[in-house]
C-alpha cells in the first residue's frame, strides 16, 4: 500500500523546492512489472474495463479513461483535525507528487524543446506560455501534431485566461486546492491526487497516467479525455513525458469543453470526430464530484484533509 500523506501540519509553512541533479532529471516511476492482465486492484475498480481486457490492433483503444480538477474540493489554511488515513485509499501519497512536480520542472529546465526545431526556436516553454508574434507568423506542423503550430497556441491562450481567473479566488486562503480524478469510462475512480496549486499543473496528469502504466499489460492500449488534450499531447511530445507510453495513447477533449477548442482541434480532438471513442464523454470526474454534494458544505469549503472526507 502507497504511503500515506504528510499532515497538513508537516506541510504548512514548506515550499517545495527542486534539488538540481548532476545526473539529471530522473523519474520516480520504473518500468512497470511484467504483467499478462491488468492488476487486481484495477480489476476491483472496474472489471467491466479491466476483468479481460486484451489488446485489439484493431481497435482505437484497448481502454477509455478520462482526467479532470474539481476546484470546489478546497481546504482553508491552518484548517485540520487530526490525521486519519484510510488501508484502501485511492490518493496517490503526497510524496510521490513531490517527486513528480520536481522531475516535470527539472526537465523543462534542462531539455531543449525540440531538437529539430531552429535553435531560434529553443525556448522553456510552460503551462502559462503564450506565443508571441514571431511564432505566430511562421506557423507550421511541429512534432506529429495533425493542426498547425497556430492551432494549439489559441487553445492553450483560451485555457490560460481561464486558468489564471480562477487562480485569484484560490491562492491565499486555501491549503488543498483541488482534487485531480482519473477515471475510467463508467465513472469509477481508479486514482485521486490531491492538489496544492493554483491552477491545473500538468504533472499531476503525468502522475496520474505513470501510475495507469504500472498497472497495466505492456500492449494495452489507453484513450485518454481531458479537457485541454491537445496542450497535454503537445507537452508529452515536446519535454518526452510518458515517452514510454506515448505511442500507447490516444488523446480526445472532453466533450464539454471541446467547443471552447479551436475548430481546427476540435475537428481532430473532438471524440465524436475521432474514430472508436463513442459516447464515451470524458466528463466522469463531474458526474462522480456531483455525488458528494448532499455531504458537503454549501460553501464547498472543507475543513479537515481531503483524503479524511474522500478515503475511496
Amino acid at each position: 500500500d502507497p504511503s500515506p500523506s504528510p499532515t497538513p501540519a508537516a506541510r504548512k509553512g514548506k515550499k517545495r523546492r527542486r534539488q538540481p541533479s548532476p545526473e539529471g532529471p530522473k523519474n520516480p516511476f520504473k518500468n512497470p512489472p511484467p504483467r499478462t492482465r491488468p492488476s487486481e486492484y484495477l480489476h476491483q475498480r472496474c472489471a467491466a474495463c479491466f476483468g479481460n481486457v486484451k489488446h485489439d490492433a484493431s481497435a482505437t483503444a484497448d481502454i477509455f479513461v478520462c482526467v479532470d480538477a474539481c476546484f470546489t474540493q478546497k481546504r482553508n489554511k491552518g484548517a485540520a483535525d487530526p490525521a486519519k488515513f484510510h488501508p484502501n485509499t485511492h490518493f496517490i501519497p503526497e510524496p510521490l507528487s513531490v517527486e513528480m512536480e520536481h522531475y516535470v520542472d527539472a526537465v523543462r529546465d534542462t531539455k531543449p524543446a525540440n531538437k529539430t526545431q531552429p535553435a531560434s526556436k529553443k525556448r522553456k516553454a510552460t503551462v502559462e506560455e503564450v506565443p508571441d508574434e514571431e511564432d505566430a507568423a511562421e506557423d507550421g506542423y511541429e512534432y506529429s501534431l495533425k493542426v498547425p503550430r497556430s492551432v494549439p497556441d489559441a487553445c492553450e491562450a483560451s485555457f490560460t485566461a481561464a486558468d489564471q481567473k480562477r487562480e485569484k479566488a484560490s491562492t491565499q486562503f486555501y491549503d488543498d486546492t483541488a482534487l485531480m480524478a482519473l477515471l475510467c469510462r463508467h465513472d469509477r475512480v481508479l486514482w485521486l491526487v490531491n492538489m496544492h496549486s493554483v491552477g491545473e499543473k500538468q504533472f499531476n496528469v503525468w502522475l496520474l497516467l505513470e501510475t495507469l502504466f504500472q498497472h497495466l499489460p505492456p500492449d494495452i492500449t489507453v484513450g485518454l479525455l481531458y479537457d485541454i488534450a491537445c496542450q497535454l499531447e503537445r507537452s508529452a511530445l515536446r519535454w518526452g513525458f510518458l515517452d514510454r507510453y506515448i505511442k500507447r495513447l490516444t488523446f480526445a477533449v472532453a466533450v464539454f469543453h471541446a467547443f471552447g477548442q479551436d475548430w481546427a482541434c476540435q475537428l481532430i480532438n473532438h471524440p465524436r470526430k475521432r474514430v472508436g471513442f463513442g459516447f464515451t464523454d470524458g466528463e466522469g470526474c463531474e458526474h462522480s464530484i456531483s455525488h458528494l454534494i448532499s455531504l458537503l458544505r454549501v460553501s464547498s469549503v472543507r475543513s479537515a484533509p481531503l483524503e479524511d472526507i474522500h478515503p475511496t
